[in-house]
């Protein structure tokens, strides 16, 4: 099974609406917890019980390519891990009308690498892409290329505390 993964808002759904259109079958994280049940809604936040969902989930239950979500790598034993700059990602959030809280955490966990560190912590191959100046259709095309074993990413070229210097200081502080 193969996931793709990311922070919230570096292009994960997009990537996946992409390759539907090219004909790949994808489900969604959320849709695969609430079939289990381990979903619990309320006041504007998405618990998922990861627990329980693990214990229950049988891949044999479903037939599709990919798995798209930010906790999609809990399922998958292959994963591709989509990154994007803390600053570009947070304008894609701001854009989208997200509350100034969600903002912060999002940030912090892109760049900390914590959906990367958990990935690798559960899959067995984790690949790891950064979005940001690529489109949507070059992210889909790598994304397949790692799915068809012709392109290997691995995790520790992209790390936005190096890069970014005294500008990340700026979401760390917030």
């Amino acid at each position: 099974m193969f996931a793709i993964t990311g922070t919230p808002g570096v292009g994960k759904t997009t990537v996946a609406k992409v390759l539907e259109s090219r004909g790949y079958r994808v489900a969604h994280f959320n849709e695969i917890a609430r079939h289990y049940g381990c979903v619990d809604e309320g006041n504007d936040t998405v618990e998922i019980d990861l627990d329980l969902l693990a214990e229950l989930f049988n891949p044999d239950e479903f037939n599709f390519d990919f798995v798209e979500g930010h906790m999609s790598h809990y399922i998958a034993d292959r994963c591709a891990v989509l990154r994007c700059r803390p600053d570009v990602l947070e304008r894609r959030m701001r854009e989208r009308g997200w509350d100034e809280k969600k903002i912060l955490e999002n940030l912090e966990a892109e760049i900390i690498d914590y959906v990367l560190v958990e990935a690798m912590e559960i899959c067995d191959e984790v690949n790891e892409t950064d979005t940001t100046f690529m489109s949507p259709e070059e992210v889909s095309d790598t994304v397949e290329h790692i799915f068809k074993g012709e392109l290997n990413q691995p995790p520790g070229k992209i790390d936005w505390i190096r890069e970014l210097g005294e500008e990340i200081e700026r979401y760390l502080k917030l």
